[in-house]
């Protein structure tokens, strides 16, 4: 799973990475981004790639009440084509998350170690997500919000948790943001083996409320 990452490179940085061309919203360094906090993701529409910031945790645009009933921060890979929650999304609505790392822990509850996930090459991770706007039915609100997708673990990260994001390489954002949804699925993968290194980060960083870059140092 990826239930909390850093999104901490400069605006300036992603739109050069991504090839975004537009204006960019205005928002600063994050060391501890979890789910229902807005965050920055790229998306694609026909005049070009965006960077928004929305809101993770998938609300499908046909709910009732503007909520999921179950957790969305991640979708599986394995079914994130067929989930009514995320079928039309996958299909249509495909986007990248940027992050500079995400966090898993191990040990036993109530001691639970953080360790980051970075690029080898110190590159932005570019993470798979699908993205949904939901809007009240008498107009009073819009919700704009994403998912990652997860899938298993490769080799050398089955040593920290069954499950990690499907991490895009440079070369295939483009599919991934524009191509056909069967293009896309053949995306759906383990990073290789060697794509990431791992470090063990502050314990600052177990609780949500605690922000900064002393987290990570």
């Amino acid at each position: 799973m990826c239930g909390r990452f850093v999104q901490k490179s400069p605006a300036n940085q992603m739109q050069s990475f991504f090839d975004i061309k537009g204006p960019v919203p205005n928002f600063g360094p994050r060391y501890n981004v979890a789910p229902t906090q807005d965050a920055a993701v790229v998306v694609a529409e026909t005049d070009g790639r965006r960077i928004e910031l929305k809101k993770w945790g998938l609300i499908p645009a046909w709910s009732k009440e503007g909520k999921a009933e179950f957790a969305t921060f991640n979708a599986r890979a394995e079914s994130v084509r067929e989930k009514p929650t995320y079928r039309e999304a996958f299909r249509k609505r495909r986007c990248i998350v940027p992050a500079d790392g995400f966090y898993e822990w191990t040990g036993p509850k109530g001691c639970k170690v953080p360790h980051l996930f970075e690029r080898r090459d110190g590159a932005l991770l570019a993470l798979a997500g699908l993205h949904e706007s939901w809007r009240a039915k008498d107009g009073s609100e819009t919700v704009n919000s994403f998912t990652i997708i997860v899938t298993a673990a490769n080799a050398w990260m089955q040593s920290f948790h069954d499950r990690m994001p499907v991490i895009l390489e440079e070369a295939d954002v483009d599919a991934w943001l524009s191509g056909t949804p069967d293009t896309a699925a053949q995306l759906l993968k383990s990073a290789a083996p060697d794509a990431l290194q791992e470090r063990i980060v502050s314990k600052l960083v177990n609780s949500v409320k605690n922000e900064g870059p002393e987290l990570v140092a």
